[in-house]
């Protein structure tokens, strides 16, 4: 039977999670307060969320929610998996979204420690299922010559 579950997560930075969702191609709304999602049968079934991504994005009848967890500072997946699973597969919020999210957030981190050690390369690598993103810094050295008498 169709109904919302809901699934705790490490998903933590708000503006990473929206670019992860939109770099997914899933073109998520946020609100600053709550709003009703939309359940398989139409009813919102008493859950709600802060950012949503409609049923409609993915063809399906029933919203994905991302409803801010006070007490663990992360947001919780608020979900239909009889309608998420089959269009976007069995791992996708462990899996593709955890990886959008962490590339995200790698950025984020890179960005802040480019004002600390100067310009910084982000270079990707692929090889199977592994992904590893590269932080290069460009090292700024002071060279100081003597000459020997």
């Amino acid at each position: 039977m169709s109904h919302f579950s809901t699934v705790k997560t490490k998903l933590a930075n708000r503006e990473c999670l929206v670019q992860a969702l939109q770099d997914l191609k899933l073109n998520p709304q946020v609100h600053e307060t709550a709003q009703s999602l939309r359940g398989y049968y139409g009813s919102s079934q008493g859950q709600n969320a802060e950012i949503i991504v409609s049923g409609r994005t993915i063809k399906a009848r029933a919203d994905i929610g991302f409803k801010w967890n006070q007490s663990s500072g992360v947001y919780d997946v608020i979900h239909d998996s009889y309608e998420t699973v089959p269009k976007l597969g069995q791992d996708f919020f462990s899996n593709k979204l955890m990886l959008a999210y962490g590339q995200r957030m790698v950025r984020v981190k890179a960005a802040e420690l480019q004002e600390k050690f100067g310009e910084c390369a982000i270079s990707e690598e692929t090889n199977g299922t592994v992904q590893t993103l590269r932080l290069t810094f460009a090292g700024h050295q002071e060279v100081k010559q003597f000459a020997r008498r």
